[in-house]
């Protein structure tokens, strides 16, 4: 018989008892079965555990040696299982949510919604492109952005916004109310990075225009495309509520007036998998909040 844990917890009872029918019965088993195990645990360490005063048994000195180490493994396992459950239950009530759009709104936009679920804990996965999805495991939803508006069992849209021209408020169309995509084919584009689907939805509008945009700088930061901007570098497309930082100081965003420009911003989930409850949770909340927050977002009325 080799030391196990049984043995170790019928060893601790038994000393903790001082007597082996009283310890059989707290442990639910045949006193012949405590005094076996017993037997076996001392023949396999060599050593007497437990010694005869009157009708109780007492730790020998080797017993003493055993308890003090057994006591110790004991609160050591019982940590264990408190810090196991408690990852379990942070486990249970974390939501994965996969980022191909919005990101500038969605740390305030999870602020308020932990006002409403604080017991709700967020993973945020930040991808450039849908080829990303096969690096990561399980994701429970995903924020992306569409050419068309999507709604099925396992998508929903969430917001529709226009997509403007951002550009040097020096530059000779700044100031107009309104711009045609096909003015600026020999202009340079500021642009997300080859993949991005915000990319390939802006690449579309300029083929609808007739022209291939000659890009000179790529970057998903919002912020550094509009200081590349500022810096009378380019133009740039910019979503009118989710890039709302773009315009301002230096930079204007003028309206597309053709071809039209826009995007959907949608929320996907597994198709035929159920939610649990706490995505559930999340998933509600965007239908229910998203678009109103994220135009209050943009007009500065967080």
């Amino acid at each position: 018989m080799r030391l196990t844990l049984l043995a170790l917890t019928y060893f601790q009872k038994t000393a903790e008892m001082q007597h082996l029918t009283h310890a059989a019965q707290a442990l639910h088993i045949s006193q012949p079965s405590l005094s076996h195990t017993i037997k076996m645990l001392e023949l396999e360490l060599g050593v007497p555990l437990f010694r005869r005063a009157g009708r109780n048994i007492v730790l020998t000195k080797y017993g003493e040696i055993l308890l003090s180490h057994t006591n110790r493994i004991m609160r050591e396992l019982k940590s264990a299982q408190k810090e196991l459950e408690d990852a379990k239950e942070a486990q249970d009530m974390t939501v994965t949510i996969s980022i191909f759009a919005a990101s500038m709104i969605i740390p305030a936009f999870l602020t308020e919604f932990k006002k409403e679920y604080p017991q709700i804990r967020f993973e945020i996965i930040q991808q450039r492109d849908q080829a990303d999805r096969r690096h990561h495991g399980h994701i429970d939803l995903y924020l992306s952005s569409s050419i068309n508006p999507i709604d099925n069992d396992h998508s929903a849209t969430l917001l529709r916004e226009d997509i403007m021209l951002a550009m040097p408020d020096t530059h000779p169309l700044a100031d107009k109310k309104s711009v045609n995509l096909e003015d600026f084919e020999k202009s340079d584009f500021i642009s997300l990075q080859q993949g991005a689907v915000l990319r390939s939805i802006t690449d579309f509008y300029c083929q609808m225009a007739g022209f291939t945009p000659h890009v000179i700088l790529e970057s998903d930061n919002p912020g550094t495309v509009r200081e590349f901007i500022k810096a009378g570098l380019g133009v740039s497309f910019a979503p009118s509520i989710t890039w709302h930082g773009v315009g301002g100081d230096k930079v204007s965003l003028v309206p597309i007036a053709s071809p039209t420009c826009q995007r959907y911003i949608g929320l996907t989930w597994e198709k035929g998998h159920t939610l649990s409850a706490p995505a559930e949770s999340v998933k509600q909340y965007f239908i229910k909040n998203f678009a109103g927050f994220a135009k209050k977002f943009a007009a500065g009325k967080k």
